[in-house]
């Protein structure tokens, strides 16, 4: 008897990491592009050149920094996910910046 229990105890063990592998290759796709250029420069360009004028030209983010609701009528930016030359202006004591932007037409207005 014990020894089924060891043997049913032992075939759950080394089958569950075979379930996991699948959900772990796509987790290291993600953190490959944890910070990249690529999650600011697809944002509207007068987004982009506010973001400019407050951190500098090298910007960088995480990928969940912008979010778009409502069918796109709201832009919503988590300045805790950008990376910029000046980081004290949108972040302090563990506090960081959010910001909204309506579309009106074709463009963004904070």
């Amino acid at each position: 008897m014990i020894a089924v229990a060891r043997f049913i105890t032992l075939t759950i063990l080394l089958g569950f990491p075979s379930q996991l592998t699948p959900a772990f290759a796509r987790a290291s796709s993600f953190v490959d592009k944890t910070w990249a250029a690529e999650n600011v420069s697809a944002l509207p360009p007068e987004v982009q050149k506010t973001l400019t004028r407050m951190c500098g030209p090298d910007l960088v983010a995480q990928p969940y920094f912008a979010g778009y609701f409502a069918n796109s009528k709201f832009l919503v930016l988590h300045f805790g996910r950008l990376r910029c030359g000046n980081q004290t202006g949108i972040c302090t004591q563990g506090k960081c910046l959010h910001q909204v932007y309506g579309r009106e037409g074709d463009h963004y207005y904070l």
